[in-house]
């Protein structure tokens, strides 16, 4: 019975300091090979879901004015009351433009008009663009700025794959666009 013992503990083994620090090293240089990948990966998520926010915001501008029988604003704010021209980094308002006035500068939002709801900005991680200061829905749901409309999302990185764009059409349709974007 004694050497039945013996033998099952000769049996059980572990692992040398060796084999441990080798595996550790291996799993480093694994890691230090994938992060530059999975930066890339996790970079793209955030611009996709960036570009999710923005037609979501178009989305409900346009059922908005649809519903409302008027016409719906999207322009860049830095407070949320009021627009601020052209600086869409730190987030936008969609508002009812009852006076139809506004012209995406301060100022645009008067007694009358009544703020739907307020975006905060997409982080600093990305840098919003837009063609207009101001995009306008009407009443049929059309769009009302006038021409083809763009909004352009860039990574931090200006890593031009992993950017993400929005056309606006005529007829108030936003289209995404994934490739063939360059980043300012």
């Amino acid at each position: 019975m004694y050497i039945r013992t013996l033998n099952k503990a000769n049996k059980i083994k572990g692992f040398t300091l060796i084999e441990l620090l080798m595996a550790t090293a291996i799993l480093g240089i694994l890691i230090a090979l994938s992060l530059p990948s999975f930066q890339d990966t996790i970079e793209s998520m955030n611009t996709n879901s960036q570009i999710k926010v923005l037609l979501t915001t178009l989305n409900f501008a346009r059922s908005e004015a649809i519903k409302r029988g008027g016409n719906v604003a999207i322009c860049a704010s830095n407070d949320g009351t009021d627009c601020d021209a052209n600086d869409w980094s730190e987030g936008w308002i969609v508002f009812v433009n009852a006076n139809g006035a506004a012209d995406g500068n301060a100022g645009s939002v008067v007694a009358g008009n009544t703020i739907l709801r307020v975006f905060d900005s997409l982080g600093a991680n990305s840098v919003l663009t837009f063609t207009v200061n101001l995009f306008e829905y009407n009443s049929l749901g059309f769009s009302d700025t006038g021409g083809v409309q763009t909004f352009l999302i860039c990574p931090s990185s200006n890593n031009a794959n992993n950017a993400r764009s929005i056309e606006i059409a005529v007829s108030g349709r936003g289209r995404r666009i994934e490739g063939g974007l360059a980043c300012p």
